[in-house]
């Protein structure tokens, strides 16, 4: 009887257990292993947070961003807003849909927004050319990667290939710029290394570990470059390329 019950107390523990993972409560830890994305806060209005935080292989990490409602790299950041959103962005003057995309393109190199909903031109009455004029100025003047999505689980979808495509098939990790004042030796020689013909973090400590100096990275010919896990022909060609050109 003893053995049944706690066979009992097992199944009970484990279907509990299977209870909380299927709620999705949005975690705050990071991960060594997976993809991390990182929220702001003020997204948990949406299901989209739930619905990551309950994918395999990937961790959500709660933040009050300064820019963006999602950070899926140290490269790439996203503002999400629906149709109206975009539509009401463009003609509020306190919090301009131009000022916030702009705050995002300066904090991150690769910045996205996404715009969710299938009638955007359908939005108040606004003359589609003028929702067309904003779109264009946001990729030829701003440089943002304008992405359009059905609804809130195809942003999710989109979300996660971003984060996977980055983190793992790019290699890079999560950075929330600005999250920290001041940044430690180690993380401005890295910062200086990774700018480098935008080679990213994890390569760029790779190199500093293998020559132990930015100095030493700056100054090293293409065959010893070579020698260090993760780059390549064309990385260290690139390397010597902008290291060794004449400023223009």
């Amino acid at each position: 009887a003893a053995g049944d019950d706690d066979e009992s107390d097992s199944a009970e523990e484990t279907a509990t257990d299977a209870d909380e993972a299927s709620d999705g409560v949005v975690a705050t830890a990071g991960v060594e292993d997976g993809v991390e994305v990182v929220v702001d806060q003020r997204e948990l209005d949406s299901s989209i947070a739930k619905s990551l935080s309950t994918r395999e292989g990937l961790v959500t990490r709660l933040e009050t961003l300064a820019v963006g409602d999602y950070v899926l790299s140290d490269r790439v950041a996203v503002e999400r807003k629906s149709a109206a959103d975009f539509v009401d962005s463009m003609l509020d003057a306190d919090r301009s849909l131009f000022q916030q995309v702009g705050e995002l393109s300066r904090a991150y190199a690769r910045p996205v927004l996404i715009v969710e909903g299938t009638n955007l031109y359908g939005q108040r009455d606004i003359d589609p050319n003028a929702i067309r004029g904003a779109l264009a100025s946001l990729a030829v003047d701003f440089g943002i990667s304008v992405l359009r999505t059905e609804g809130e689980t195809d942003t999710t979808e989109l979300l996660a290939t971003i984060a996977r495509r980055e983190q793992e098939t790019r290699d890079r990790e999560v950075s929330v710029h600005g999250e920290k004042t001041t940044k430690t030796r180690a993380e401005q020689q890295e910062y200086v290394v990774s700018s480098i013909a935008d080679i990213g973090p994890i390569t760029a400590r790779s190199l500093l570990e293998h020559f132990g100096s930015v100095e030493a990275v700056m100054t090293a010919e293409k065959t010893d470059l070579l020698e260090v896990d993760g780059v390549g022909s064309v990385t260290a060609e690139r390397i010597r390329e902008v290291v060794g050109s004449e400023y223009e």
